[in-house]
């Protein structure tokens, strides 16, 4: 299961274990954004790693060119890259 945050990847370890599933056992968890809190819980939660900040910035700035009458542009940013922890294992065959 891929969650949007962290705090909903969280959630949904709780709901499994509510449900008598096993993180990473019976299934997967990864927060689509990293944080200190995927290290707080257990097990620890996988997640995708990129530079928010940077991100961020990148979209004002091409954000700030088209309200000033720039061009819509493509623009390249860093792919995130998936910090493999606690909540997640192999498939099941």
């Amino acid at each position: 299961m891929i969650y949007d945050n962290d705090v909903m990847a969280v959630a949904g370890v709780a709901a499994a274990t509510e449900l008598g599933r096993s993180v990473p056992a019976d299934v997967s968890v990864v927060a689509w954004e990293d944080s200190a809190l995927c290290r707080m819980v257990r097990p620890w939660l996988s997640a995708l790693s990129r530079d928010s900040v940077e991100f961020g910035r990148t979209a004002a700035r091409e954000l700030t060119a088209l309200l000033d009458g720039g061009p819509a542009r493509t623009v390249r940013v860093p792919v995130p890259r998936l910090i493999e922890r606690d909540s997640t294992g192999p498939a099941r065959a």
